[in-house]
Formats: structure tokens, sequence, C-alpha cells
């Protein structure tokens, strides 16, 4: 049984795709501990685009950004009462948020783990604990109400509709998708235009795939796209969708994923598919593929450094630059293996 009874629980998680993913596993987890509770989201309307379907979740506040955004939240806020309120957050913004919430039990992280004075806006706090993945300080919430983690779930939900579309879409390709995400949110973090342009050519003459270029309707990812389109001598499928919907059908309907250190790994990590991810500028331990992680490509970590020595946030510039199209196409040979096995069929 959960270690405090509660029958309204407040959630905050307002932003950034892999945070929100990952707070999936813990409404879901939640829910599981919480079966007759009522369970309400506080975020900002792209992010909500994930979650908006979601069964475990019955209600969403979601604000637009701005101080306008926050004006309207705090006349919502002031209409409600919970009786927990989860803070896995730390920023200015999701401080003031929590003070807005009315709750008894406001639970966050503890002191060492604390920025932005994020202590001072709660009034539980985790253990301390030493640095881990970022999925993992989501599932501490978990340990701390005495919910069992498992089985982890994060069932990003669609539509039938949904569902009948993607249908068509892989259908009209004509041939299986490997989908190739091609930026983060930080330059350092991306991998290089030739070496998706190589991975896409052997996509096409090796395996008979279609290469979809995936993303956000950026500036820089058309111009990466452009870039990697550029070096192809064969052709790609440019997917850069302002509907985050839509990259999440896209992700779900490929036999693999490639992807940086980005959001849209993170969920298709969450999705199930086979995800190659590309790690030199962070550190995978911390911010990488929670599964799949046979097939990481990791150039962050210097050959013989001690796996168990402290997760950090330090970078190391430069690194993403190594990486070989030879390694990702090993890795995506393991990934499509792993996708023709039955519970990927």
């Amino acid at each position: 049984m959960p270690e405090i009874p509660v029958r309204r629980i407040a959630l905050v998680r307002t932003s950034a795709l892999g945070d929100v993913v990952h707070a999936l596993a813990l409404v879901n987890g939640l829910r599981r501990g919480y079966p007759e509770a009522e369970i309400t989201w506080i975020l900002h309307p792209v992010p909500h685009q994930v979650v908006r379907h979601q069964p475990e979740v019955e209600d969403f506040i979601v604000f637009p950004r701005g101080c306008a955004g926050m004006q309207m939240l705090r006349r919502e806020l002031s209409k409600r009462r919970f009786d927990l309120l989860l803070l896995p957050q730390t920023s200015a913004k999701a401080h003031l948020i929590a003070a807005m919430v009315r709750a008894p039990i406001k639970l966050g992280f503890d002191f060492r783990r604390s920025r932005e004075f994020h202590w001072l806006f709660v009034n539980r706090r985790l253990p301390s604990r030493p640095p881990s993945h970022a999925q993992e300080l989501y599932l501490e919430f978990l340990d701390y109400l005495n919910i069992p983690r498992q089985p982890l779930r994060w069932d990003i939900a669609f539509t039938d509709e949904e569902l009948g579309w993607r249908e068509r879409y892989f259908a009209g390709l004509g041939r299986p998708a490997v989908s190739l995400v091609l930026a983060s949110s930080r330059p350092e973090k991306d991998w290089s235009p030739a070496g998706y342009a190589a991975v896409a050519e052997h996509l096409v003459r090796e395996l008979d795939m279609v290469p979809l270029l995936v993303g956000g309707p950026s500036e820089r990812e058309r111009k990466l796209a452009e870039a990697v389109e550029a070096r192809c001598r064969v052709p790609v499928i440019r997917a850069l969708d302002p509907p985050v919907r839509d990259m999440l059908l896209k992700l779900s309907g490929s036999r693999a994923v490639v992807a940086p250190d980005t959001g849209p790994l993170h969920a298709a990590v969450a999705l199930g598919v086979p995800t190659i991810g590309l790690y030199g500028y962070s550190d995978p331990r911390r911010c990488g593929p929670y599964r799949f992680r046979e097939l990481l490509v990791d150039h962050y970590t210097n050959p013989g450094e001690d796996p168990n020595r402290p997760i950090t946030r330090k970078p190391r510039p430069g690194r993403m630059a190594t990486i070989t199209p030879q390694e990702v196409i090993a890795r995506l040979h393991q990934a499509l293996a792993l996708s023709a096995a039955p519970e990927f069929s």
C-alpha cells in the first residue's frame, strides 16, 4: 500500500519532451498505487500534445508560456485543492507553480539535488542519492510513496484515428522505414549530416528501406535536412512535422530510430522502438536511452574509464564528430534484428 493516503494528486512537469516522457512512467506507477485517486498534470501546450490521451490522467491544466499564462494558471489553481503535489522539476517557474498549488504535502528533491532553491518550495524530500539516470529521478517518487516500480510502463496512447493514419502513411511508403532524428536542443549534441547521409544510403541500397528525416519545423532542423539531402545519392523523405503527434506516430511506425541526445530519442524508447542513441557530448549514464542500451554508440566514455565513476553533467565537446557511419550501421543491424523478433512484429 502507498505510504501516504491521498485522493487528489497534482504533478508539475511543465515542459521538455524527454522529461515529459520520463514522467509518464511515474504517472502510470501512481495509478497502480492510487487506483481511485484523481491525477492532475500541470504543463505547457506542446508537451500536452504528447500525453493528452493518457487514460491514467483525469485532468490536465494546460497553460501557455509567459506572464499571461502564469496569471491564467494562478486563477485556475486558486479554485482547486490537492492532497499531494509532486515536483520532479527544478526551475524557477516550476517553483512558482508549486507555491500556487494548495496541498498539505509537497514532495520534491533532497537538498543536495535542489537547484534554484527547490528545497524551499517543498515540505517533504526524497532521500539523498548519488546522481543517476534522469528516469530514475521520477521513479524515486514511487519509492518514497511505497509503490512498486514494476511493471515499468510509459504507454504513449494513440487514438484509433491516429493509428489508422499511421497504417496508411507507412503503407504508402511501400517499404519499411527507419527514422533518423537530426537535431537536439544544442548543436554540440548533434551528429554530422555526412554521417546521416551515409546511413541513409546504406538503408536504401543495402537494406531496401526508407530513411525518414524526423524532427520539428525549426530553421536549424530544416538546414540540417537540406545538408543531409545534398550529400545523399539516394532519395530520403523529409518528415519535419509541426504537430508533435505526427512525429510520435512516425517514430512508432519505424523499424528502428537513430537519434542523438534529444526528446524524440526518449519518446522512441518509450514507444518500444529499437533506438540507436548517439552520445559524445553528454553522459549517457545520465541521459541516455533507458532501454536498448546495447544499441548505444558511446563516444563520451573514454576507453578503460571506470564504468562506476560518478555520473556527471559535464559535457565533452567535440566527441560527436568522432562517431563513424560504420559504428551506427552496425548498431542499426542489431536494432533491425530486434524489431524483427516476435515481440516487435
